[in-house]
C-alpha cells in the first residue's frame, strides 16, 4: 500500500474516513503546484487516508463512480480537495465531457453526491463566483472553500506562498476543520503575506504577485450551512 493510501489504524481498522484529492493541474505551467501536493501527501499519508486522482484519472464519470463506491462500502469521503483550472462557478477538466468536472449546471444527483456531509476545498480560479457553492451547501456540504479571482504565480516567492497556502488549506480538510478552522488559517496566512509585503520595495513582480494574493485572501469564500 502506498503512503498516499495509508491511514490511521486501530487493531487493523481505519479510524478516520478518507479524503479524496483531485489534482488535474499537471500542465507544464502548474507542475510546481502539483509537486507541492505530492510532497504534502508523502508527509501526511502515514497519518491520514488520502485517495489521489491525478490528471490522467480525474475524469468526471470516474470521480462520480469513486465517490459512489466509497459511500456504498460504508466508508464515504469526509472531504474532497480539488486543484484545477477554473472559471465562474465551474471546475474545468480537459479529460471530462465538455471539459467540465463540476459546475452549477451539473445534475442535482451529481451535486448531491459531491456535497453530502462533506468539506469541499477548491483551489481553482473563480470557482467560488456564481451559484455553485449555493447548490453544494443546499445539497448538504458542511463547508465550501474557494476563490473568486484567478490563481497563478510566476515568481519564486509567489509560487512558494501559493503552495504553502494550499498546504494549509488541505491540512484543514485533512483534520476535518470546518468554517472556523479555515477562517483561522486564512487570517493567519493573510497576516503572513502582509508582513512579507512590508519588507519588499515598491514595484517589481514579487510585490505585484503577493499584493494580488493578499486581495485573493480577502475575497476568499469560506462558507458553511446558513453562512452567506
Amino acid at each position: 500500500m502506498s503512503n498516499a493510501h495509508r491511514g490511521i489504524f486501530d487493531g487493523g481498522r481505519m479510524t478516520a474516513r478518507p479524503v479524496l484529492s483531485i489534482d488535474t493541474s499537471f500542465d507544464p505551467d502548474s507542475a510546481w503546484f502539483a509537486a507541492g501536493r505530492t510532497q504534502l501527501y508523502g508527509r501526511m499519508g502515514e497519518q491520514f487516508s488520502i485517495v489521489p486522482f491525478g490528471r490522467a484519472s480525474a475524469e468526471r464519470r470516474r470521480i462520480l463512480r469513486q465517490i459512489a463506491r466509497a459511500e456504498s462500502t460504508g466508508n464515504p469521503f469526509r472531504a474532497i480537495v480539488v486543484s484545477s483550472h477554473g472559471k465562474t462557478s465551474c471546475v474545468v477538466d480537459d479529460e471530462s465531457p465538455d471539459g467540465i468536472l463540476l459546475s452549477h449546471e451539473s445534475p442535482a444527483q451529481e451535486i448531491e453526491l459531491w456535497a453530502r456531509n462533506r468539506v469541499l476545498y477548491f483551489c481553482c480560479g473563480e470557482t467560488a463566483t456564481g451559484p455553485l457553492f449555493d447548490r453544494l451547501l443546499d445539497a448538504g456540504a458542511r463547508a465550501v472553500v474557494g476563490f473568486t479571482g484567478r490563481l497563478g504565480a510566476t515568481t519564486v516567492d509567489g509560487k512558494f506562498f501559493w503552495r504553502l497556502l494550499d498546504h494549509e488549506l488541505v491540512t484543514c480538510a485533512l483534520h476535518d476543520q470546518q468554517v472556523p478552522g479555515f477562517e483561522r488559517a486564512r487570517q493567519q496566512f493573510l497576516e503572513r503575506v502582509t508582513l512579507r509585503l512590508t519588507s519588499l520595495p515598491d514595484g517589481g513582480a514579487v510585490r505585484d504577485e503577493l499584493s494580488k494574493m493578499r486581495d485573493m485572501l480577502v475575497s476568499m469564500v469560506i462558507r458553511g450551512p446558513g453562512k452567506g
